[in-house]
């Protein structure tokens, strides 16, 4: 798992890392953690799995490096937001502005570990690592649209592009994609239920407007179970 941080304030930043770096050590736990004092110097990494964000930095503050890292990246990113102002927390909890959580400083060892607990597990829900010729690409579910089978290859559709995969489409729902997200409509698709906007007898509506046939007779139940369990 690959974090970083972001805080205009150096005490901070090296506190949070050595406790990150503790927490590891002591689970045993893969990750690997980065340090930066401006929006802009993040801006130029490749996407990480998890951000702390400062909420108030000078130059350019959490919700706008969220924002922008929210741009770069096309999709979703999992931040958690650092903040000493009881208001801000209260906007972040209300609003839920690109969030996914925050902490409030100084950070108390204990509710980071469970933030950390909650990312770590999540992070691996939440991607794939798929075999794309001798070396592993990490892919994100959330940000598949729909698989499509074509013969021995499988086909992830994104929403601005196609990436083609050496699986067969039965390996991958049977021995890779999680379940709870993913299910096959068609003999030629999987999609992903997050990207669900409407379905009738006939097929099956996602976020980019793509209409899949449905085959399958049972979507209904498991379309509704998926947004009973997902608080939809």
């Amino acid at each position: 798992m690959q974090i970083a941080i972001c805080d205009d304030e150096v005490r901070e930043i090296n506190k949070l890392y050595s406790l990150i770096e503790d927490y590891a050590l002591k689970k045993d736990y893969h990750i690997r953690c980065s340090r930066f004092s401006t929006g802009r110097e993040l801006l130029k990494q490749d996407r990480f799995d998890l951000y702390f964000l400062d909420y108030m930095m000078d130059e350019m503050n959490g919700v706008e490096l969220a924002q922008a890292l929210k741009e770069k990246f096309q999709s979703g990113v999992t931040i958690c937001y650092l903040t000493n102002y009881e208001s801000a927390a209260l906007e972040v909890i209300n609003r839920r502005i690109y969030a996914d959580g925050f902490l409030k400083k100084p950070v108390a060892p204990a509710m980071l570990y469970e933030k950390l607990e909650q990312f770590y597990r999540a992070s691996f829900a939440d991607r794939l690592e798929l075999k794309k010729g001798k070396a592993f690409r990490t892919v994100y579910t959330k940000e598949i649209l729909y698989i499509e089978a074509d013969r021995k290859r499988s086909l992830l559709h994104f929403a601005d592009h196609t990436e083609a995969y050496n699986y067969l489409l039965s390996d991958l729902e049977n021995n890779v994609l999680p379940g709870e997200v993913f299910f096959r409509i068609h003999r030629s698709f999987v999609v992903n239920m997050q990207h669900v906007v409407s379905y009738d007898g006939k097929g099956v509506t996602l976020t980019d407007g793509t209409v899949l046939p449905l085959k399958a007779r049972n979507f209904r139940d498991v379309y509704r179970n998926y947004l009973f369990r997902s608080g939809n």
